[in-house]
């Protein structure tokens, strides 16, 4: 199920787009609706950019993942320094 909500996701702006051209052959797409586009499109890549930077682990450190204690309790996550 998950499969078909993100396909119907990525195929809806085009779908739309489909739409549009369809209702208003002759009429260009606005200038204006493009350059929104774009600057969406560039503040998307910068996020990404950005939050890929804010979680990245430091140079050297080793990533250790959640563990069951001796005890039977779920030990979580951490960053531990290199050895």
């Amino acid at each position: 199920m998950a499969y078909i909500i993100q396909f119907l996701l990525f195929v809806a702006p085009f779908a739309g787009f489909l739409v549009w051209r369809r209702f208003n052959p002759e009429r260009p797409v606005p200038a204006g609706l493009v350059w929104a586009l774009a600057a969406a499109i560039l503040c998307g890549i910068a996020g990404a950019v950005w939050y890929g930077q804010s979680v990245s682990l430091a140079p050297g450190s080793v990533y250790v993942p959640a563990q069951l204690g001796p005890d039977g309790q779920v030990v979580p996550h951490r960053v531990e320094p290199s050895r």
